[in-house]
């Protein structure tokens, strides 16, 4: 039977090193396989003006609080670093965390981050490019004894990055997204894993075509992991769930949660969870709100992830 994992995503938005910190040892403490962050400057879902720390050094201190946790940034904008410099970092990361980090990467959306921050922000096509250039520096910086690439983006020349990552060949390679043309045909040449927000319905939809890619470039499919992010409203009882919606009613909020939020009680959610795994997802990333609020991991620990084990 394959295991299935379970994350908390942990917004970095208004929020402060001492609350990450209690997040991640009592996810660790309840049994999560992982953590995650995103990657940004200033917020996205929260005033741009709150804080928000950077996440590859937030990740290095993390990463000395917890000791069995694995943890990532879902996912780290290409555009963001020099993706030698970013495979020397995520080495270096990896043998501070004693072989824990897995590493999500992707093409960066966010245009206004891009511009505010001095960096040239180019077409889709031209981002998912550099990606894919990205992709095999890291590989080769981790896997070869000195480094050599020659793109249309970027070069590495007889590039050092000593010591290699703790985890052989390197850290598990996350792609989050649902492009079918290119991104999933990355997914199949690159990724570990591929990370996707969508419906029952979606991944149902997608899933075949990242199939016929990974036929197309002699990968199995079943190499890849599976995995699942979205928001998790969790309430104990029904009524209870009913209550929460009304009081977002009542602030004019609607009950729309985004990226086909699990919303329910724990044994709706465990349904959920189901319908998931029957199609072969086996990793579910669950963005619970505050940092400072852990009533709804512990509930979430609690009651749903023994259903899986």
């Amino acid at each position: 039977m394959t295991r299935v994992r379970f994350s908390v995503q942990t917004p970095i938005e208004g929020t402060t090193f001492a609350a990450l910190a209690r997040h991640w040892q009592r996810a660790e403490e309840l049994g999560y396989d992982a953590a995650w962050l995103d990657d940004h400057f200033y917020g996205v879902a929260r005033p741009q003006a709150d804080d928000s720390l950077e996440c590859w050094t937030l990740m290095s201190a993390l990463a000395r609080e917890t000791s069995r946790l694995r943890f990532g940034t879902l996912v780290v904008c290409n555009g963001y670093r020099h993706p030698p410099l970013l495979a020397k970092m995520a080495a270096t990361l990896d043998h501070v965390a004693d072989g824990r980090l897995e590493f999500g990467l992707g093409a960066g959306w966010y245009e206004d981050e891009y511009r505010a921050y001095g960096f040239d922000f180019p077409p889709i096509g031209e981002r998912l490019a550099r990606l894919a250039e990205a992709l095999q520096i890291c590989q080769a910086m981790w896997r070869d004894e000195r480094a050599s690439f020659a793109g249309r983006y970027y070069r590495v020349s007889d590039a050092w990055c000593n010591p290699k990552p703790v985890q052989r060949p390197w850290p598990p390679i996350m792609i989050g997204g649902g492009g079918e043309k290119v991104l999933l045909r990355l997914v199949a040449q690159y990724a570990d894993r591929w990370n996707f927000g969508g419906s029952v319905e979606a991944f149902r939809h997608k899933l075949p075509i990242l199939d016929r890619h990974c036929a197309a470039v002699g990968r199995d499919p079943a190499a890849i992991e599976r995995s699942w992010f979205g928001n998790v409203i969790i309430e104990p009882t029904q009524a209870a769930l009913d209550a929460r919606l009304a009081k977002r009613r009542a602030r004019g909020h609607g009950d729309a949660y985004g990226l086909d939020a699990m919303v329910g009680t724990p044994e709706q959610i465990i349904a959920r969870v189901r319908e998931y795994v029957a199609l072969g997802v086996t990793h579910f990333i669950g963005m619970f709100g505050r940092v400072d609020r852990l009533g709804a991991t512990e509930l979430f620990a609690r009651e749903v992830i023994p259903a899986f084990r």
